[in-house]
């Protein structure tokens, strides 16, 4: 009966409420995701894995409902889920083409957690990848001084720092060489933080003066470069 008076009011409403629905189960539990979909025929037409939260699946799940949500959802592109894929492969299985696949996929949705980590892998090579790195970072708009750029700065390094203990660090970056711009830069280097609290906090944009985008990222690259030997396993 039950069963029957959910149905009938799925099917009255129309499939984006039904999507939505369907989202806002996912961002409480998995479970409670599978059984609305599961409830009738309506919900289980409205599910789209590529835009549901992963928030209450672990960065790298070991449950087996978590493993298959995730892969659901990386197959339906779902940007985070590509992210963590992109991750997972470039720094912990040794799959770094694989993994900047993943990551590039993800960059193109918009997701700025991969955005900043692609962007800054790329700049650790030579060459047009290095320029094709600032342009992927640029793409983030970040004004400087600005306390909202150091905020979304703050949060892609907490994320970052986050995903590493989740996993295994095979694999760690070399930083940027740097170019010489004549930019006059008056940024002022700090000794690099090793505490998980210090690496949470860091704050790269507010103490940035007169510096060009090259000076900028490629002093974030060597604060990720860092962030990745805190964490590699020997």
């Amino acid at each position: 009966m039950t069963t029957n008076i959910t149905s009938d009011i799925a099917t009255s409403l129309p499939e984006h409420m039904l999507s939505e629905i369907l989202k806002h189960a996912a961002s409480n539990s998995i479970a409670d995701f599978i059984n609305v979909k599961l409830c009738c025929k309506a919900f289980e037409r409205a599910s789209n894995y590529e835009n549901v939260s992963l928030d209450k699946v672990s960065l790298v799940p070991w449950r087996k409902c978590e493993k298959g949500f995730q892969k659901r959802c990386k197959a339906a592109n779902n940007a985070e889920a590509l992210y963590r894929k992109g991750m997972i492969n470039c720094f912990s299985r040794r799959k770094s083409e694989s993994g900047l696949r993943y990551l590039k996929k993800a960059t193109e949705k918009g997701h700025v957690e991969a955005v900043y980590t692609y962007g800054i892998i790329l700049i650790c090579m030579d060459g047009e990848l290095r320029k094709q790195g600032l342009r992927v970072l640029s793409s983030l708009h970040l004004p400087r001084p600005n306390e909202g750029s150091s905020r979304m700065i703050a949060s892609c390094r907490s994320k970052t720092e986050k995903f590493l203990r989740c996993m295994w660090v095979h694999v760690a970056l070399t930083g940027p060489k740097g170019i010489c711009c004549n930019c006059d830069c008056d940024i002022e280097e700090k000794p690099n933080h090793s505490t998980s609290t210090e690496c949470q906090t860091w704050d790269a944009s507010n103490d940035v003066g007169h510096c060009c985008d090259y000076c900028f990222w490629d002093r974030e690259a060597n604060v990720f470069s860092s962030l990745l030997r805190k964490y590699l396993v020997n």
